[in-house]
């Protein structure tokens, strides 16, 4: 291997020409040495934090980047340069760079003496660095800086980084091959280096920015690259289970040499070929696990862990075998503070039993035998507490044999098998005082916080006497009574109780949520009992409310041209269960000031969570300008207090959408009767498969032509124009994708059974070419066709009859009644499209149920009345001219109408001061109750007594007001140049972006 020196130019100062003498020298040098320890004794054994945002230089970071910082301070790989500040811009010597370089690239080296004459153990500074700095050379990623040097304090330049880097990815002949960056601040020997550094994306130049490869690398610079470099470096290796082995009588540790994916990874524990339950719990950084056995301990014999969920292409070994022994007791030990106990019938003493893995014995309290006084005339009872301990309660009043003030008693307590045994002698003092009281750790039923009606916390009430020993509680007090307790911050639906826990002599305080809460809290329970006083925090959480955030995949592919995209959000409560839509509303909140609970980024456009419609609970941004291969970043960070839960996703940007295929999306009647009408249901889809409403250009289009007999024509859907040909590009699409009807015209005479339409959908590009084509050809068939005719189901009404007034209890005027609707098919099988006038007649066999009738228009109607069942005659004529009749039965409900939908068409539309748009018409808002009627536009306004549906008008812009009726009448004040209207309604909603013109 050559010299250093002959690679990477020394560009340090030569020390000869520094002036002023040895001594100025030495205190200058002594100085920096000593600065730099103090320095590196932080970085290197000192952890002040365990996360970015403990920094104060760390906290603006975008999320992204602080999840690296994250991933870097929580592996042990940086740290602060003092507490509370990580040195954001402080430069970094070359003896640091070779830990964290040591460290990512996973280099081991024990070497006590360096290869480098400069590199010393006993140097205060840096001697920490020699094992580090020998583990790079040996790997090939420096050999020095000079001649049998390493120069540990010297700063480390841009491009020396890139470089070291790179050959820690084991990539120096790539980088050799490269033609090199064109940066004259890079030197010519660093340019192949740095050009593959960047491609990599080791380092993010700015387009037209030089890299400024002599310059010194700062701290943030090494964090961000190192962490790139690292996980390169670990996709580039095999993942392997490096070790299994038992940790505890219940607990088994794995490890692996890398990072691994927890989202698929798995994990198995066998005793043999028997499996054995386990709850996995994976490390902060992924590299190890802990399996904890679920409905047994481990017991001597071989046990072996798989890894699976894995490609097998990516992993080595995937199994670790280890041995297990049986539990094994191997101390008893008091832990009374004193050698005096009180004079008391509740005397408590504490022992620890401790196993082989220096953690509680998992052996009952009846595994133990006790003598305790003469004949164990003071024994009461021995019990085990939730932390392990056994403890002892003593009756040291009973009988003459134990005076207070002087007596004493012996302690000898024996495991039964393995015969561990310990023994004390207690002397016996006076009555118990309280003196001190503890209130322990804090279990909640559920979560770590009560969030829901009827949960509850506890607490146990550890009193202490004179002696420093735990008082067990007097089976004959009421300590509810007499241990006071009050909450420090008010909240009514707080509840306390003291109650005696089990039988182990240990008071607990019961604290109960007695009702749900709107907002979280902290609150302070006081307790006091004598002369003693403690307290402890009691959490309160809102009910759903979200403490973490994950981003999901794109509704849609985000393309070039795209103005909104949107974006699926998962969030989860404090005990892992996912929010509804409606939770992640209600709890994640932007744009409210002090009171925000999320914040969002996007680096392209706005983004919101959308407040209603289909899309409730998901990100929406708008306002793109995103352009084809660019990346859109995206970024979610919840700001609650003591929450630190945020996410961070890039979605790709593809090319621009153009029609690529058509599809039918209903099943078209081939045949007709005069007077039908054949309703033929398309849409265009893009190349990724989706609905295309909007092309960005006319490139591609849609040609639609009609052929067929006289008598038929076709129209486009709802209208009455007849087309032969029409052409359907960019914004035209979307009436495209409403689709069309062949109407055949009443007065149709069939007489040579050879009349016929033919509807033809292309796509065509600018050249001509035909990319896709649709055709559907609609028969008029004989009227003396023999068809087979089926009266369609009507679903439950409302007794609209019985409970509402006026045109809304009218089976003719009612927007509540439904059409009566009917069929046919043909012997082939074929759906008929038959003539509106089918239907003759309708009747009732009990109208004080269902109202039925004719209407106007010729269709048949029904209307609920009152709460019942009645069968429902129609009468129709066949294509023969036959009268049949046919008869269903419905059913009628007084379960008050509701609203299951709202959806509005518009995600953006204008509003002109000057006419008279109603918000349902901006909406273009169409509202369904639970009885699956639908109600459009001015029929929302005019059922709205029973509907419900609210507008507001939010995130006003400009100077000005916006009111809005209950009827959706809008009234705009001042300069207002948008707003975002949204019809809300049963807790259901949708909105569209209004832009206000005069």
């Amino acid at each position: 291997m050559s010299n250093m020196s002959s690679r990477i130019p020394n560009h340090s100062q030569n020390p000869k020409d520094i002036q002023g003498g040895d001594k100025k020298v030495m205190k200058k040098s002594l100085s920096v040495i000593l600065s730099t320890a103090m320095a590196l004794s932080v970085f290197s054994s000192v952890a002040f934090a365990a996360k970015a945002d403990d920094f104060s230089d760390l906290k603006d970071l975008d999320a992204a980047t602080k999840a690296k910082f994250d991933s870097m301070i929580q592996a042990g790989i940086f740290d602060g340069v003092e507490e509370g500040r990580f040195g954001l811009n402080d430069k970094m010597n070359r003896a640091q760079f070779a830990k964290v370089a040591a460290l990512i690239f996973d280099l081991k080296s024990s070497a006590t003496t360096s290869s480098f004459e400069d590199v010393k153990s006993s140097d205060p500074a840096n001697g920490y660095a020699l094992p580090y700095i020998e583990a790079l050379r040996v790997a090939g990623i420096t050999d020095g800086k000079a001649e049998g040097k390493y120069v540990p304090a010297g700063d480390v330049t841009k491009e020396e980084l890139a470089t070291f880097l790179i050959r820690g990815l084991g990539k120096e002949s790539e980088a050799k091959a490269k033609p090199g960056v064109s940066d004259k601040t890079v030197s010519d020997w660093a340019k192949g280096y740095v050009q593959l550094a960047q491609e990599l994306k080791l380092f993010e130049t700015p387009a037209g920015q030089s890299f400024n490869g002599t310059a010194a690398a700062t701290r943030d610079l090494l964090v961000t690259s190192a962490y790139q470099a690292q996980q390169l470096n670990n996709a580039s290796k095999k993942l392997s289970v490096s070790e299994a082995k038992a940790t505890g009588v219940k607990t088994v540790t794995v490890k692996f040499n890398r990072e691994v994916d927890t989202a698929k990874a798995s994990l198995a524990l066998k005793k043999g070929t028997a499996s054995v339950a386990t709850d996995v719990k994976w490390a902060d950084d992924k590299k190890s696990a802990v399996l904890t056995l679920t409905n047994s301990k481990l017991s001597a014999g071989a046990y072996s862990v798989t890894l699976s969920g894995l490609a097998a292409e990516t992993v080595d070994k995937a199994v670790a075998e280890f041995s297990a022994e049986d539990e094994k007791l191997t101390k008893i030990e008091f832990l009374n503070p004193s050698d005096t106990i009180a004079y008391s019938k509740n005397v408590m003493i504490k022992l620890a039993a401790t196993n082989q893995y220096g953690e509680a014995a998992s052996l009952s309290a009846g595994a133990y035998t006790v003598y305790a006084g003469n004949n164990n005339d003071v024994l009461k009872r021995i019990t085990k507490a939730e932390d392990g301990t056994l403890r002892l309660i003593l009756d040291t009043a009973t009988g003459d044999n134990y005076k207070q003030g002087y007596g004493i008693v012996s302690v000898n307590i024996i495991e039964n098998d393995s015969r561990v045994s310990v023994n004390k002698t207690f002397k016996i003092g006076t009555q118990p005082i309280i003196t001190k009281s503890e209130l322990g750790t804090v279990k909640y039923s559920t979560g770590d916080a009560l969030s829901g009606k009827g949960q509850q916390a506890t607490v146990e009430l550890l009193r202490y006497d004179q002696y420093g020993n735990l008082v067990a509680a007097d089976d004959s007090e009421d300590y509810d009574k007499t241990i006071t307790r009050f909450f420090s911050e008010y909240e009514k639906n707080l509840k306390t109780e003291v109650v005696k826990s089990g039988n182990d002599g240990i008071l607990t305080v019961k604290v109960s949520l007695l009702d749900n809460v709107a907002k979280s809290g902290t609150y302070t329970l006081n307790v006091q009992t004598q002369a003693s006083f403690s307290t402890v925090k009691i959490n309160v959480k809102s009910s759903k409310v979200a403490t973490k955030v994950k981003l999901g995949d794109v509704k849609k592919e985000i393309s070039a041209g795209d103005d909104e995209a949107i974006i699926d959000l998962a969030a989860f409560d404090s005990e892992g269960n996912q929010l509804s839509a409606d939770d992640i509303v209600n709890s994640l909140k932007t744009n409210q000031g002090n009171d925000n609970t999320v914040n969002l980024s996007t680096s392209n456009g706005k983004i919101e969570i959308v407040q209603s419609g289909e899309n409730k609970g998901k990100l929406r941004i708008t306002e793109m300008t995103a352009s084809d291969k660019s990346i859109i970043s995206v970024s979610i960070v919840l700001t609650s207090p003591g929450l630190n839960s945020f996410d961070t996703k890039t979605y790709n940007v593809k090319g621009a959408r153009i029609p690529s295929t058509l599809k039918l999306t209903n099943d078209p009647a081939k045949k007709a009767l005069p007077g039908a009408i054949a309703d033929i249901e398309l849409n265009v889809l893009d190349q990724f498969d989706s609905k295309l409403d909007k092309a960005v250009t006319g490139d591609v289009y849609v040609q639609v032509s009609f052929t067929g007999s006289t008598g038929l024509k076709l129209v486009e859907d709802g209208g009455d124009t007849a087309i032969t040909t029409a052409k359907y590009t960019e914004g035209g699409l979307k009436t495209f994708n409403k689709g069309f009807d062949v109407k055949v015209a009443s007065d149709v005479v069939n007489t040579s059974n050879d009349l016929s339409g033919t509807f033809k959908a292309e796509l065509v590009n600018s050249k001509g070419n035909v990319l896709a084509s649709l055709t559907r050809e609609v028969k008029v068939i004989d009227n003396k066709a023999d068809l087979s005719y089926t009266v369609t189901p009507v679903s439950d009404l409302y007794a609209a009859g019985d409970k509402l007034k006026e045109d809304q209890a009218d089976v003719l005027k009612s927007d509540l009644h439904k059409k009566v609707k009917i069929t046919a098919k043909d012997n082939a099988g074929d759906i008929v499209a038959l003539p509106s006038n089918v239907i003759t007649s309708i009747a009732t066999y009990n109208d004080s149920v269902v109202k039925a009738e004719i209407g106007t228009d010729g269709k048949p109607y029904v209307l609920g009345n009152k709460v019942g069942t009645a069968t429902v005659a129609v009468g129709y004529n066949t294509a023969k001219g036959e009268q049949k009749t046919a008869s269903i039965s419905i059913n009628v409900k007084d379960e008050a109408v509701q609203v299951a939908k709202v959806v509005a068409e518009n995600d953006k539309e204008t509003f002109s001061k000057a006419g008279n748009k109603s918000a349902q018409e901006l909406l273009d808002l169409t509202v369904t109750d639970n009885y699956g009627v639908e109600y459009g536009k001015a029929v929302i306004a005019n059922n709205n007594n029973i509907l419900g549906v609210i507008y507001t008008a939010t995130d006003v812009q400009g100077s000005g007001s916006v009111t809005i009726s209950s009827k959706g009448v809008i009234t705009v004040n001042g300069s207002v140049s948008s707003f975002t209207l949204q019809a809300i309604a049963n807790g259901k909603s949708d909105s569209a972006v209004i832009t206000v013109t005069p």
